[in-house]
């Protein structure tokens, strides 16, 4: 299926099968990995591919494979990060490989990502993937419980329903959209009560809205941070785009 498809018929899994995928399949999604345009290419990241038993997890449910990121914190980090694994989110469930993003997860061994390799990275997001229980695919764009259009943008612009259905934590959906000339100004929401812990989450799940709207418009996106944006009431800016 195609990766522009997928975004409509994506899910998030937390049942999975035992058994491993093939070294094959781990070097395609290594491989994508590589290939995914970054938002921000100057900001430097790594990741490792791990298994079940090398991680912490508060979650009840596992899954056979891990990707573990790590990224130096810095302005745009997990935005930048969000936006170029959830490129290889969309990847693998175009080959019908289910993934989830775990933010309440870590490795279990501090060593496993080498400290002396970039002593400036830590260890921040977590996605969890291997072959789906159940199905694999949503049937309908029905099954998505989202915000109306209205609610996420100043305008009812049908080209942002690609970052409407996005997954976010907690379905929180904190994205903005504001409109001026060609130009779409990115917002996200600035506080939530349920828990701060959202904050830096809801930073990667900028990044994935973002990553489903160069998917769909790779040959046309540009991002970038303009001067003085316009101020939002609840939102703070994260950068501009041309679709």
């Amino acid at each position: 299926m195609d990766m522009k498809d997928i975004i409509y018929r994506r899910k998030s899994f937390r049942s999975y099968s035992k058994e491993l995928l093939s070294a094959d399949i781990l070097q395609e999604i290594e491989k994508s990995i590589t290939e995914a345009k970054p938002l921000y290419p100057h900001i430097k990241f790594d990741w490792k591919i791990i298994g079940t038993d090398d991680i912490k997890c508060v979650q009840n449910w596992r899954a056979p494979h891990y990707i573990a990121m790590f990224t130096e914190e810095t302005d745009g980090a997990r935005e930048n990060l969000g936006f170029i694994f959830q490129q290889v989110e969309l990847y693998m469930q175009s080959k019908g490989i289910g993934s989830c993003w775990l933010g309440m997860g870590k490795p279990a061994d501090a060593e496993i990502y080498n400290p002396d390799k970039h002593t400036d990275m830590q260890f921040v997001m977590m996605l969890a993937f291997g072959t789906p229980e159940n199905e694999a695919y949503r049937s309908d764009i029905a099954e998505f419980k989202r915000k109306t259009l209205a609610e996420i943008s100043d305008v009812e612009d049908t080209r942002l329903e690609c970052a409407r259905i996005a997954p976010s934590a907690v379905n929180s959906q904190p994205w903005y959209f504001v409109h001026d000339g060609d130009i779409i100004h990115v917002y996200c929401i600035t506080k939530y009560l349920i828990h701060k812990v959202l904050g830096k989450m809801n930073k990667f799940d900028m990044g994935i809205a973002l990553a489903h709207i160069y998917a769909e418009n790779k040959e046309t996106f540009e991002f970038f941070r303009t001067e003085n944006p316009k101020e939002i009431k609840g939102y703070y800016y994260i950068g501009s785009i041309k679709i």
